[in-house]
């Protein structure tokens, strides 16, 4: 500051200059002030379409593609006026109690027997002379009750392989839904590999096979049961 009044001061240089006045306080920076810019104003929005409900047709044609829909098929056993005899009951006696016997399985049995809801049916393989090993023919009938799965709740069966290998047959006895076996049976596509003859309680040597089918103790021809399956 000293250094600038000298200058100023000088004879030759006053003449060029005018006072200049000393500021009490230095001078502040104050920057200029921005102008706001407008917001841009938003485009009203488009009206939404309404959305047009589906004619009821038109639905039902997207559903189905043009493909009428099977109706199911109707079991006619289902039709059957209700037995007195429950099968579920029946299976749960045979597994729980001795099959012959004073209150044996075969007991409750003829007590809840229902002639005209069930019927009896003797089962015997009619090619035994396809039969080799024991085994394999018991395999057998193990893979007919698999595919008698449909009829569970229609059917009980107890079948066996009587005899030895390469000399023996396929027997037992059925407790079955109504008076028809083909009804029940039919759900296995080999049933027809087999004979099905009604069984009569009233006459002793039906009343014995059934009885022996259900102990496991049946002998045909000499040919002794030594492996049997139960359809429950």
């Amino acid at each position: 500051m000293r250094h600038m009044h000298t200058v100023l001061n000088q004879p030759a240089l006053a003449h060029l200059f005018e006072p200049t006045p000393e500021l009490a306080t230095a001078p502040v920076y104050v920057a200029p002030k921005k102008e706001k810019e407008a917001k841009p104003v938003p485009a009203p929005a488009a009206p939404k379409a309404e959305k047009k409900a589906k004619p009821k047709a038109e639905e039902d044609d997207d559903d189905d593609n043009g493909v009428p829909e099977e109706p199911k098929a109707k079991n006619p056993l289902d039709d059957l006026p209700k037995s007195t005899l429950n099968l579920e009951d029946w299976k749960r006696a045979y597994s729980n109690k001795e099959t012959r016997g004073a209150g044996g399985a075969l007991e409750w049995f003829y007590e809840h027997y229902d002639a005209a809801g069930f019927s009896l049916w003797r089962v015997d393989f009619k090619y035994p002379e396809e039969l080799t090993q024991t085994f394999m023919s018991a395999n057998q009938i193990g893979g007919l009750f698999n595919r008698l799965e449909a009829a569970r709740k229609h059917l009980f069966g107890s079948v066996g392989v009587l005899g030895a290998a390469n000399a023996s047959l396929i027997a037992g006895a059925l407790v079955l839904r109504g008076q028809e076996a083909a009804p029940v049976v039919s759900c296995a596509p080999d049933w027809e590999s087999y004979e099905f003859t009604r069984l009569d309680l009233a006459r002793a040597a039906d009343k014995a096979f059934f009885e022996a089918a259900l102990a496991w103790d049946l002998e045909i021809d000499g040919k002794k049961w030594v492996d049997g399956k139960n359809f429950k």
